[in-house]
């Protein structure tokens, strides 16, 4: 007895009814309409769009393109870039190294600036288009200096020439934010002195090189200022007010050039933003195009745990508000407690729109993604690991990573100074691996970012790839995903089996039918 097909509806088509009496006999009335079914499911199961969360959990990865150890020296501090030369400071008497980088993966030291005698050249910043490098110092102990030095070129960047000065006295500066105009017409440096009280802000106007004069000062209501960010726009100054937390101020006087200009407060003192418990604002830096800032909080041994990152919304700059928090694996208490002396601590961030890059002493180089500012994901990290360096810092532990500099991105490249290390040269990959590979330059602790240049689109007869410059790796540039997430392949692989299956079918369906 065979089993009885499906009733037909009535007023359906008889040669419908007539098909399915003719393959009743052979099972064919079940098993052709099931492998059916079971094809279109698996076929549409392919063309469903991908989950938005399947791109942010794509693998990242943090490469080492080049390297210079600048001689084992140890002791090496600020970063600065311009044309083919890295300028990397000193944290103690040394040298500032120029290395050149026109092969990024054969970085090679090509001179230097002569250190001075118990002063350290600490932080550095460069205008590549005036050809400028600026050198801030402070004194190590009695006998050395604090000022800001100037240095301009005309051929070769590795041959910079001293232009200019300003000498702070006996008060050492800290830390300096270079700010331009977008024209380039004037150059400002927003220098803090990080001893409190009047003048912890002097603003020092550095468009005549050779002549850098003070434009103005600023007191310090409460703690003692850090370091200073500027937004993009020259308007609001983020000001890292180390145990006394974060404040924002108004500083258009200054950018716009205003006579006896002044900061004005938008944060009023006591709405600011703390200090996490037992730890400090160091760095405060803007997210670019988004009201959210990267704080790095700095704590030196024996700090277990170490200081984390947060992630500040200033949409509501009169009451700053962390978000969310970073942190890499030593600042969990448990981790800190078993990993070998170090200074697992945040110190300079840089960050793109969704990603921020931060050196992070003994922790390396973390990245986070923070395009959901409540919830960042710990993407990738890359930890120095070379030769022994001549000297150390003894507070700072006994690691061999001790990532330090702002991260500088030039031509999708990462540019880092280790103090024990040297010079380290990455390319990032992963989760908006886009933003850096827009960008021709930028770092934290200016506002010079620019973007590359977009790329001619490929000839339509052209197959192959373009060779890269030595040590930089061609790819193909993957195809593009629809914004419904299927791609192009798999849809026309699905068309081509749905077209299969039609042929399959109407094949059965003329083999069936009585003659």
């Amino acid at each position: 007895m065979h089993a009885r097909g499906p009733r037909r509806p009535r007023g359906g088509a008889a040669g419908g009814h007539a098909v399915a009496a003719a393959v009743r006999g052979g099972g064919l009335a079940t098993q052709l309409p099931r492998a059916a079914t079971l094809i279109a499911v698996a076929l549409l199961a392919l063309l469903q769009p991908i989950p938005a969360t399947a791109a942010a959990t794509q693998p990242a990865t943090l490469d080492e393109v080049g390297h210079d150890d600048l001689g084992a020296r140890g002791l090496n501090s600020g970063l600065a870039l311009a044309d083919h030369c890295a300028y990397v400071g000193s944290r103690g008497q040394g040298a500032i190294e120029i290395v050149d980088i026109s092969d990024p993966a054969h970085p090679r030291t090509a001179g230097s600036l002569p250190g001075r005698s118990l002063t350290t050249a600490r932080e550095l910043r460069a205008v590549p288009a005036r050809k400028l490098l600026i050198v801030l110092s402070y004194a190590l102990a009695r006998g050395g200096v604090n000022r800001i030095d100037l240095y301009e070129w005309t051929g070769d960047c590795a041959r910079p020439t001293a232009v200019g000065s300003y000498d702070f006295g006996s008060r050492p500066p800290h830390e300096f934010y270079l700010w331009q105009d977008p024209g380039g017409a004037r150059t400002l440096l927003f220098v803090s002195m990080f001893s409190g009280g009047q003048g912890d802000l002097q603003v020092l106007d550095v468009t005549n090189a050779g002549a850098p004069r003070l434009a103005g000062t600023w007191a310090s209501p409460v703690g003692l200022l850090h370091s200073i960010s500027v937004s993009a726009d020259g308007r609001r100054a983020f000001l890292s007010m180390w145990t006394g937390g974060l404040l924002i101020g108004d500083v258009s006087q200054f950018t716009s050039g205003q006579a006896s200009p002044q900061l004005t407060l938008v944060t009023p003192v006591a709405s600011r933003l703390p200090a996490p418990a037992g730890g400090n604002v160091h760095s405060a830096v803007q997210v670019p195009g988004r009201d959210l800032l990267v704080v790095t909080d700095e704590r030196y041994p024996p700090a277990c745990p170490y200081g984390p990152a947060r992630l500040v919304d200033v949409s509501n700059p009169a009451q700053p508000r962390a978000v969310s928090a970073m942190a890499a694996p030593e600042n969990a208490p448990t981790t800190c407690r078993n990993s070998p002396v170090g200074t697992y601590t945040s110190h300079n961030p840089t960050p793109t729109a969704d990603l921020a890059l931060v050196s992070w002493y003994s922790s390396g180089l973390q990245v986070f993604d923070i395009s959901d500012a409540a919830n960042p994901v710990r993407l990738v990290e890359f930890r120095p690991r070379g030769s022994q360096p001549g000297e150390r810092d003894p507070q700072l532990g006994a690691t061999l990573p001790m990532t330090w500099s702002y991260p500088i991105v030039r031509d999708a490249l990462v540019y880092v100074a280790d103090i024990d290390e040297g010079l380290y040269v990455l390319r990032y990959g992963g989760p908006h691996q886009d933003e850096l590979d827009q960008l021709a330059f930028s770092e934290g602790n200016s506002n010079l970012t620019t973007m590359r240049a977009a790329s001619p689109p490929p000839s339509p007869s052209s197959s192959t790839v373009a060779a890269a410059p030595k040590g930089v790796s061609a790819t193909a540039t993957p195809r593009p995903t629809p914004a419904n997430g299927v791609s192009p392949t798999v849809l026309g692989g699905g068309l081509l089996v749905l077209a299969l299956l039609v042929a399959v079918g109407l094949l059965a369906w003329r083999r069936m039918i009585p003659r």
